[in-house]
């Protein structure tokens, strides 16, 4: 006897059929709950799992259903949550439960965990599993297990036609089961455990449930309708005769966005009326509705229920699927990369060439539809090109001339491998690209750079004329303006069209400078004007001096500025005048090319003074420092061989460094990396060691023709100087002399 009341009591309460209250059980009349299973919301995973895939935002529900006298009610909190376009998680936990004669109560637990993928975009999977704990008056208590799947297909999505959902779903595939058996104390049942037939165990029935869901109306009406199969999978021991087809449907018609007003009829056969209210954009709330719901389901058949009502709150938080992934993509497509483009470019700005080349590559390689990806690609090939890694570049140049053939960087690139070949001193392949650039891109701005790396080359030709016809097309406000104006007046000046350099060198002069490669070269150029005034035929020594006065200290011509004040004065018969830059030249500048001729100007400062012994020190220094050239033939030979034993290495780093550069820093290739770097730095350092050596051999060149005339000017006077002396000189003129020569030991 008490065996069937808690198998009646059971079966009559439990979540997954949610007949509550009624007064007996039969299995072929298995019923749900019409009130909190909306096929269409988001939260009822018992009627179709795969339903939970329209959730757009996070959203939590929660509902209360009570009789009037509030004997026996139901309670449910639920929360979905969307993840990435196809995934959504759902989480529901309902307590329903009732007590008999004012005696001991009979609950119900139960927790849904449900998952939905958008397979396309309208078919969704989803799948629950459900644990479901009974208390039976304290008595026994049992813990069992189940799962739904189900699917939805949403084949009309439009502003014209409306929204219609349809879901088909198998309820307790996995079915509970539950132990009748007359045993007090606590029971786990999972399927199968307890058997699938006899009298101790009851399976709680699968059903197929058929449901449609229609807005529509500008989002005026809601439709719904659901077809329910019972106990598909009928056990004829648990008597009935299974399949059983149970309808509901549900109109809710919107009076306005805000508020609308519903009926509904249930599958137990009694009407519900109900209104439901909503605001969106409230505080912490996207979206906040209340429903309150009222029937009595004595109207057709005698439950014993009387009035029941219902009332759910829906809320929903945060962004929206659509936002989120939205402000992912952004954060991916636009903002990483312009993170990473700018973390490269402060590599490149603080000359980590190396590191700003790997990470321009992380932006061609990681981010390939970014917008600056061309430039990032320039910049990659620029900071090996900085490095002297001329193979490096020229392969990222060439590569971003095929990968990119629309972008406006196109000109940059081809300019780019000019200027290699102008560095590696190939002046043939460089005119041929110049060619190329001045057919294709001869209205770009890269023009004007390949003018000048031209006008550069024809300089060092020695055709001064093309090379000014170049070189006078770039204009104030280029980047080139104040180095070919340079070129061009030493140009003019070697063409013998003095007061063209003139003009030249003063251009640069009157200019405003913008960073310090430009004083430098400003200063040069005041140098030159001061050379141009000091030799030409009208001399200006005055005007000359200024300009010379003008250059600052630091600057890399201040030692010949110094040295032409100091030929100023000699020129005007100011020995003394004309010693002391002469003298700051050799005691702060020892390594500088212009010390010979300091001590030549000294030399002919104590010969104006009669000061011969003081004049044959100084004299014999400045042959001394001009008889041999700086920079020996051997010295370029020896410097030559060192490079070329380097070059192989120095090439092997390079192909290593560019795959690294293509590849995602990953611990791998970062490991990879490190691996490298004493390799690198030790081809580099060479490299940078024989650069440096050829620059110094390029002045020692152009030194060259001073040199002569230093060591003929210096052996000439020396001679004269020593002729005077055989003459003989009073004994205190020699003290004086020698005087003379120990300050300029002292100056030493």
């Amino acid at each position: 006897m008490r065996s069937n009341f808690i198998k009646t009591a059971v079966l009559g309460l439990s979540v997954a059929s949610t007949s509550l209250f009624a007064a007996t059980y039969s299995p072929h009349k298995y019923q749900q709950n019409d009130w909190f299973a909306e096929f269409g919301g988001n939260t009822a995973m018992y009627v179709n799992p795969a339903g939970i895939a329209e959730t757009e935002q996070l959203e939590v529900s929660a509902a209360f259903f009570s009789s009037i006298s509030g004997e026996a009610s139901q309670e449910y909190v639920s929360v979905t949550y969307p993840w990435d376009y196809k995934h959504t998680l759902g989480f529901s936990f309902f307590e329903n439960g009732a007590s008999i004669d004012g005696g001991k109560s009979y609950g119900e637990y139960a927790l849904l965990v449900g998952y939905a993928y958008n397979l396309m975009q309208f078919i969704s999977l989803g799948v629950d599993v459900s644990i479901l704990y009974i208390d039976q008056f304290s008595d026994v208590t049992q813990l069992t297990v189940g799962a739904d799947v189900g699917v939805t297909i949403n084949p009309l999505n439009s502003s014209k036609f409306g929204y219609l959902l349809i879901g088909v779903a198998l309820q307790n595939l996995v079915q509970p089961g539950i132990s009748t058996a007359d045993e007090d104390g606590f029971t786990f049942g999972v399927p199968g455990f307890f058997g699938s037939s006899g009298d101790d165990v009851y399976t709680i029935p699968s059903n197929m449930n058929i449901s449609f869901f229609y807005r529509g109306l500008n989002r005026a009406l809601e439709a719904k309708a659901e077809i329910s199969l019972i106990d598909i999978f009928h056990a004829e021991e648990e008597g009935g005769s299974g399949l059983n087809p149970e309808v509901s449907f549900t109109l809710t018609y919107y009076l306005s966005p805000h508020l609308g007003v519903r009926l509904r009829f249930t599958k137990e056969g009694y009407p519900v009326a109900g209104a439901t209210v909503n605001v969106k954009d409230v505080s912490i709330f996207r979206y906040l509705a209340l429903d309150l719901e009222m029937s009595h389901d004595d109207l057709f058949a005698k439950k014993n229920r009387g009035f029941i009502w219902a009332v759910k709150i829906t809320s929903r938080f945060g962004d929206t699927r659509e936002e989120k992934i939205g402000e992912e993509r952004y954060r991916r497509l636009k903002i990483e990369p312009e993170n990473d483009y700018r973390a490269a470019m402060r590599l490149y700005l603080n000359r980590q060439f190396l590191e700003a080349a790997y990470a321009f590559g992380k932006v061609q390689t990681k981010y390939p539809a970014f917008h600056l990806v061309d430039q990032a690609a320039f910049y990659k090939a620029k900071s090996f090109e900085n490095l002297r890694m001329h193979k490096a570049a020229k392969s990222v140049y060439e590569d971003a001339i095929k990968r990119y053939p629309q972008s406006d960087q196109r000109a940059k690139y081809h300019f780019q491998l000019m200027n290699i070949d102008y560095k590696e001193g190939k002046y043939t392949e460089a005119m041929s690209k110049y060619q190329g650039i001045a057919q294709k891109f001869g209205e770009s701005d890269v023009k004007a750079d390949a003018d000048y790396v031209a006008g550069q080359i024809k300089f060092e030709q020695g055709l001064y004329q093309e090379a000014v016809d170049l070189l006078a097309a770039i204009l104030p406000g280029n980047a080139n303006y104040f180095y070919a104006r340079y070129t061009m007046g030493i140009a003019y000046s070697r063409l013998g069209k003095c007061d063209e350099a003139e003009n030249c060198f003063r251009d640069i002069t009157e200019q405003p400078v913008s960073n310090q490669s430009e004083r430098d070269l400003q200063d040069a150029a005041k140098v030159k004007l001061g050379h141009i005034f000091f030799s030409g035929e009208k001399a200006d020594l005055s005007a000359a001096a200024q300009m010379y006065a003008q250059v600052q200290a630091g600057s890399p011509v201040y030692d010949e500025a110094m040295l032409g004040i100091a030929w100023s004065f000699l020129k005007v018969n100011k020995p003394d005048e004309a010693m002391k830059p002469a003298q700051w030249i050799i005691k702060n500048l020892p390594e500088s090319f212009l010390v010979s001729e300091a001590y030549l100007v000294i030399g002919y400062c104590h010969f104006m003074k009669k000061d011969y012994k003081g004049a044959v020190k100084a004299l014999e220094q400045a042959e001394k420092r001009t008889e041999q050239p700086v920079v020996s033939v051997a010295a370029r030979d020896s410097a030559r061989q060192a490079y070329d034993a380097m070059q192989d290495e120095f090439d092997s780093v390079q192909v290593k460094a560019l795959d690294l550069a293509r590849q995602l820093p990953t611990p791998r290739v970062q490991s990879k990396r490190e691996a490298l770097k004493p390799s690198f730095d030790k081809a580099n350092s060479a490299i940078e060691s024989y650069a440096a050596f050829n620059l110094k051999a390029i002045q020692s060149d152009r030194f060259e023709s001073n040199r002569k005339r230093i060591l003929e000017d210096a052996g000439f006077t020396l001679a004269t100087v020593k002729t005077k002396m055989g003459q003989g000189a009073a004994s205190s003129e020699a003290a004086q002399e020698l005087d003379a020569l120990d300050d300029l030991d002292d100056l030493e």
